[in-house]
C-alpha cells in the first residue's frame, strides 16, 4: 500500500502541466536501468541517465555506491523516489565550503546544520530550488533512485 500511495504522489506532482503526454516509468524498469548504471559508477561512484525532458522537468534514474557532494541548485527543484537501497538524506543548513560549480548550481563536500532523514523504496523526496541537500551512504550500501527535475 506505501509504494502505491508514493507511487501515486510522484505521479501527480511529475503529471502537473504535462504538455508531452502520459508518461508511465516501470519499477521493472527503473530497477533495469540501476542495475545497468551500476555498470557504469564515475569516481564519486554514482551514474545517471536522463530518460526523459518535457519542458521545465527531466526525469533522471541514478544508482549511487557512495555518498555524494552537497549540493545546491539556484532554479531547480529535485524531486526524488527510492527505488532500491537505503540512504540518508542531509536537507536544510549551510554548504560552508561551497564553490560555483556551473550557472546556478554550487557543490562543497558537506553541509552543516542541516536535517537528516533516512530513506528507503517507496520512498519521496522533494527538495525545494536554494535549499543544500546531501545523499550519504554507509559503507558498502547502494541506491538507485528515480529523479525529476523541476526548473520553478
Amino acid at each position: 500500500m506505501k509504494m502505491l500511495l508514493t507511487t501515486g504522489i510522484v505521479a501527480m506532482a511529475l503529471m502537473q502541466g504535462t504538455t508531452g503526454g502520459v508518461r508511465v516509468w516501470k519499477s521493472t524498469d527503473i530497477q533495469a536501468k540501476g542495475k545497468a548504471l551500476s555498470q557504469k559508477l564515475d569516481a564519486q561512484k554514482v551514474a545517471s541517465e536522463v530518460i526523459a525532458t518535457d519542458g521545465n522537468r527531466t526525469f533522471m534514474v541514478a544508482h549511487r555506491e557512495g555518498s555524494g557532494q552537497a549540493e545546491w541548485h539556484e532554479k531547480q527543484a529535485d524531486i526524488m523516489m527510492i527505488s532500491s537501497g537505503e540512504v540518508t538524506m542531509v536537507y536544510g543548513g549551510t554548504i560552508p565550503d561551497e564553490k560555483n560549480t556551473a550557472a546556478g548550481e554550487r557543490r562543497g563536500s558537506s553541509i552543516t546544520g542541516g536535517t537528516q532523514v533516512k530513506l528507503g523504496p517507496g520512498d519521496v523526496l522533494h527538495i525545494p530550488a536554494k535549499t543544500p541537500h546531501q545523499m550519504l551512504l554507509a559503507p558498502g550500501a547502494q541506491v538507485t533512485y528515480f529523479v525529476a527535475k523541476v526548473i520553478e
